[in-house]
């Protein structure tokens, strides 16, 4: 039995750093970059491009999903998850773990654009945390910066204060990364936030709950099959700049087969 992780590009990386730590199963990522960003996409395409890719996570032989997307999360799985054959772990819930850990009760969240305008936040925190304030932020630069490897220097750091300077300026005492592909700056978003605001990457709550539910037995050196939808030259190449580590090699879906 695999568990398939699924997300826009690098992103998901972030919880299969995390996920294969705690569980010693088979693991398969399909990173759908021939779409990515997904933040600017409309419910019908983010619904179309889940479809196709738990299509073809199921021809690798998977029968547990790992939706690392939170867009898809926000989006696509509060309308269809109770359709799916599969079971299926997404973002939101192990988010908001995460927050309720933490304490904070004036939350502000770096988020896509589609992310923030579906309200999937501010809804699931102000039910976990009544009497909490939660502030979305919209940050369409930020997946193309970690998408070509540049999650340190100069454009990094504009970038990121633009966008966060509106919510240290609300007085946030907490930080939610709403996008996989943030945990990949959280260097530079720690160094702004200067160790008065709280910041939470939930990729490791994430693999907790997915640990939580795994119903397989562990696998002894069990690997990682690494698949996207385009261009996986460039996926390693940019995989391995931004984990310091070396991948097997990334394959290419190619379009005919399952899932397409």
């Amino acid at each position: 039995m695999s568990i398939g992780i699924y997300d826009s590009g690098l992103g998901g990386l972030s919880v299969w750093r995390e996920l294969r730590s705690k569980i010693r199963a088979p693991l398969v990522y399909f990173g759908d970059t021939a779409h990515l960003p997904y933040g600017d996409k409309s419910p019908e395409q983010l619904r179309e491009y889940f479809r196709a890719s738990l299509a073809f996570l199921e021809s690798r032989g998977c029968q547990f999903i790992v939706v690392a997307c939170n867009t898809t999360s926000s989006v696509v799985l509060p309308k269809i998850k109770h359709l799916l054959r599969l079971p299926v772990v997404g973002m939101i819930e192990g988010a908001v773990e995460a927050v309720c850990s933490a304490g904070g009760r004036r939350i502000g969240v770096l988020a896509t654009q589609a992310t923030a305008a579906s309200g999937v936040y501010q809804n699931a925190l102000g039910d976990a945390l009544p009497g909490s304030e939660v502030l979305v932020q919209g940050a369409p630069e930020l997946v193309p910066l970690v998408e070509a490897g540049e999650i340190s220097g100069p454009k990094a750091r504009t970038a990121l204060e633009k966008y966060m300077e509106p919510l240290l300026a609300q007085g946030i005492d907490s930080l939610l990364l709403g996008c996989t592909h943030y945990s990949f700056l959280a260097e530079p978003i720690a160094q702004l936030l200067g160790g008065e605001v709280r910041l939470i990457d939930p990729a490791p709550a994430v693999a907790g709950q997915v640990q939580a539910a795994w119903p397989g037995a562990e696998v002894s050196g069990a690997e990682t099959e690494f698949w996207v939808s385009a261009e996986p030259e460039k996926f390693k190449a940019t995989a391995e700049l931004i984990l310091g580590e070396v991948l097997p090699p990334v394959y290419l879906k190619m379009p005919g087969e399952e899932g397409s």
